[in-house]
Order: structure tokens, then sequence, then C-alpha cells
């Protein structure tokens, strides 16, 4: 079973993460960051460059993401790009025009 790695609320990480199980963050994570499994942004926010086998986005994320399976952006705000074979946006999140985010 893969193990969860977590930034707690009020907590601030900003560098390069490499993260072998999954990710929660519900604090702030800024710069580069690789998931082997999957991202899961609850109340939190990241800015930078993100890659992960999957991403469940419920607070907001600002550059780029790259997901290998999915990426469902349950409610927040997205301003970043968005690279995976199926992207979800839920009617609660806030994001620009598709044509901005989907490469």
């Amino acid at each position: 079973m893969a193990k969860t790695s977590i930034i707690e609320k009020n907590n601030f990480f900003k560098g390069e993460l490499k993260v072998e199980g999954d990710l929660k963050v519900n604090g702030t994570a800024e710069g580069k960051i690789e998931v082997k499994n999957c991202l899961f942004v609850e109340k939190g926010r990241i800015v930078g460059e993100v890659k992960a086998k999957c991403a469940v986005i419920k607070g907001n994320v600002d550059g780029k993401v790259v997901c290998e399976d999915y990426f469902d952006m349950e409610e927040g705000v997205l301003n970043a790009k968005v690279k995976a074979p199926k992207i979800i946006i839920s009617e609660f999140a806030d994001y620009p025009d598709l044509n901005k985010i989907v490469e």
C-alpha cells in the first residue's frame, strides 16, 4: 500500500519535492513536485509544476499539471495548464476558458 505524505495547514514548502506514494496538500507547496501516485489538494495551494499519476483538486493550483491517468478538479481555483488523458472539472470549480488550460 502506498504511503501518504502531507503538507499540513499553515505549513509552507518551497523547492523540489519527490514523493513515492500519495501527497496531500492542506498548506502551500511551491516549486517542482513529482508524485508517484496521486496528488490530493484538499484546502491547500500549489504554485509550480506538478507531475503525478492522478490529481484530485479541491484547493488552488497555479502553474502546470501533468497526469498519467486523470485530473479531477472538484472545487477550488484552477490557474494552470493541464495535460492528462482524462480531465474532469466540476461545476463547483473556478477556472478560465478550457481552451486556456487544456494542453
